[in-house]
């Protein structure tokens, strides 16, 4: 091994003595250019009649004649420069397949319609491997259900302004109106260097990632060359960027973007396109749940500089049926829980914008609104400790906006234990019964407003032995007023403490042997950090949020966390922004990792309704029936959920709903 580790580390000294004294002086960046201008002319000789691709290849040969004449042409602009020929070579093909009539024969852009929630990290300089040369986006979705669907834009020319709009979907028996199809386009900024796959921080590397879905794509600047993110300020004096991608060292004092008029466009503003930079847009239809069940057909226009530019197709297939509340695999009497921690409160919110009860009851009305779009079932209350006379009033108009957005019980972290915790009984009684006193006035205020007592109170965090031991005072007290407890935990939380600990809130692998112990005991476990928010990869958090904790039998996700209070920097500190929607004065701008969140859950639902279904034809005692559900139930434990195509599980699943729908309507054997 030692002998090849040398050899190999003199090849480049002889590759560069072969050049200096062979029949050419010139470097080997010449040589790659030459290979470069070959392909380049292959492209243009194989090329359709377009009238902007032939200009878009003139000026990629421009390019490459450009750095021939430099003396020593950088290894950066030469791969830049080869991976704009490819993409060209692509495009070029892609235009042969375009249909006729197609809108892309004309315009300065091809479209190419692309799974949302995928893997693949869709950036400027990429041309989709999954993509579509297309005019046409598909969506089947259930009544009720938000759907995505995605497409990127790959311009031939510079496009100054393109505006993108939906008409309304129309259907044999009715319509979905324009407003519910939301459109936005994917900003790509600077993450650090393990961004798509880790929230554990690398601050020394930066990476350019695919992850906000903005109206305006401006809110954020990105300096390519600087690797640099900003963020738009708009003052009423005028508008300014502040650099939002300093690091640690810099010392600077976070972003305040409650205090700072920092708010993205309601509706989706003109982009511009430049030559060879594609740019993804997403799409979320939300089906009205009166929605009659066929087909809907509607258009997205986009008109580039004042003229038209085509137009996509946009099909609806709605299903005949609404997707049920999530339950867990193993009992469908029991809920599958969802919550997400977050400093999302009243309380919170007033303190951090200086008192200014308006906008903390518009921002967390918004952010309640957003957590129970995106299949947040159940509301994770920001800590409290003790009552005084102001945060008494924030926590009963917390609990307010708690019951008009929705959400169902459980309640957790209502009131945080800790506070008791901490002060055992027989060091600090006095703190203790506050504590007892004040949790007690929590859970009647809760009662008395969100018509349940159903509250888990939140332990110490990863407590250690001594601590997690020393809560026992105050889990007991607490249970005696009626209330459960949930902690963060390991696998001793269960032999010493598991006899209290309702459910246990895991970080470890996410297996069925975890499961089994706690429900065991008629408890439950869940996952917080398998792995924490973070990583912007939408298939993911749709996987890791959904199937796989479904059918490893958790009840549910109590993910860490909805967003950081220093949400904006991803540069200072051992972890990263541990966000899944990024904070702006006014409400929250949603992430194609949180799209991800939704479609997980949405996937439990699916699988619910399929078991629900499964179940009564079973309980038919038809036989065909009978067959027909328990096959249904076979395929659904059989489905591999940690490396299966999860858009075909889901295909898969309409079809088994479909078919049991149809047989216990009398219509099957």
């Amino acid at each position: 091994m030692k002998r090849i580790s040398t050899l190999l580390a003199i090849v480049p000294f002889l590759l560069m003595t072969t050049a200096a004294f062979g029949q050419t002086n010139k470097p080997d960046a010449s040589l790659n250019l030459k290979s470069i201008e070959g392909r380049l002319g292959a492209v243009t000789s194989r090329a359709v009649d377009h009238p902007f691709l032939g200009k878009y290849l003139q000026n990629l040969n421009k390019e490459v004649v450009s750095l021939q004449g430099l003396p020593e042409a950088t290894a950066v602009a030469i791969k830049s420069l080869d991976n704009k020929v490819s993409n060209a070579g692509r495009i070029a093909e892609d235009v042969k397949t375009l249909r006729q009539g197609s809108p892309w024969r004309t315009t300065p852009f091809i479209c190419y319609v692309v799974p949302p929630i995928s893997q693949m990290k869709r950036l400027p300089d990429t041309l989709p491997l999954d993509g579509k040369a297309d005019d046409r986006i598909d969506i089947t979705a259930a009544q009720g259900e938000f759907e995505p669907a995605s497409f990127i834009i790959a311009p031939m020319a510079d496009v100054k302004r393109l505006e993108l709009k939906a008409s309304a979907l129309v259907g044999d028996n009715g319509k979905i109106p324009a407003g519910a199809v939301d459109i936005k386009v994917v900003k790509c900024w600077y993450q650090a260097g393990t961004a798509w796959y880790s929230y554990f921080a690398d601050p020394a590397s930066r990476a350019l990632v695919p992850e906000l879905l903005l109206n305006d794509e401006n809110l954020v600047k990105v300096d390519m060359e600087k690797q640099e993110n900003y963020l738009r300020v708009d003052y009423p004096k005028g508008s300014q960027y502040v650099w939002a991608s300093y690091p640690a060292e810099a010392e600077a004092e976070p972003f305040n973007y409650q205090r700072e008029p920092f708010v993205d466009s309601p509706v989706l503003l003109p982009v511009r396109l430049e030559t060879g930079q594609a740019k993804q847009f997403w799409l979320t239809v939300k089906i009205p749940e009166n929605t009659v069940a066929g087909i809907y057909n509607g258009r997205i226009s986009l008109t580039a500089e004042g003229r038209s530019a085509g137009e996509m197709t946009l099909q609806v297939r709605v299903l005949p049926f609404k997707l049920p509340e999530p339950r867990t695999y193993y009992d469908l009497n029991r809920q599958f829980l969802t919550f997400m921690y977050s400093s999302c409160s009243l309380a919170g919110h007033l303190t951090q914008n200086g008192n200014d009860w308006k906008m903390a009851e518009q921002r967390l009305t918004a952010e309640l609104r957003n957590m129970r779009e995106h299949n947040l079932y159940n509301y994770y209350q920001q800590d409290l400790i003790f009552f005084d006379a102001e945060n008494k009033k924030a926590f009963i108009r917390n609990q307010e906006l708690v019951r008009e957005a929705g959400f169902l019980p459980p309640l957790f972290g209502a009131f945080a234990a800790s506070g008791g915790f901490f002060s055992p009984k027989d060091k600090s009684p006095e703190t203790f019964d506050r504590y007892i006193e004040d949790a007690e006035e929590a859970l009647s205020i809760t009662e008395r407003i969100l018509g349940h007592r159903q509250v888990y109170f939140f332990g110490a965090d990863e407590p250690s032995k001594r601590i997690l031991l020393a809560q026992q005072d105050g889990w007991k007290a607490l249970h005696e007023k009626g209330a459960a407890i949930y902690s963060t935990g390991k696998d001793s939380h269960f032999n010493l403490a598991g006899y209290a600990e309702e459910i246990s809130n895991y970080p470890g692998l996410i297996k069925r042997e975890n499961a089994a112990k706690w429900h065991a005991l008629g408890h439950c476990i869940m996952s917080y950090a398998s792995p924490h928010t973070g990583p912007e990869n939408p298939e993911f958090s749709r996987r890791n949020h959904g199937m796989l904790l479904y059918k490893a039998w958790y009840d549910g996700s109590g993910n860490f966390q909805y967003y950081d209070r220093d949400s904006w920097n991803d540069f200072t500190g051992e972890y990263r922004r541990l966000n899944i929607v990024y904070p702006t004065q006014n409400g929250v701008i949603d992430t194609i990792a949180w799209e991800g969140f939704r479609e997980g859950i949405d996937d439990v639902r699916y699988a619910t309704l399929l078991k629900m279904l499964a179940e009564e034809a079973i309980a038919t005692k038809k036989v065909d029936t009978v067959y027909a559900g328990k096959k249904a139930l076979i395929w659904l434990e059989l489905f591999d959920e940690k490396t299966a195509g999860l858009d075909t599980m889901r295909l898969e699943m309409i079809n088994y709903i479909l078919d049991l729908q149809e047989r216990l309507a009398g219509g099957g054997a």
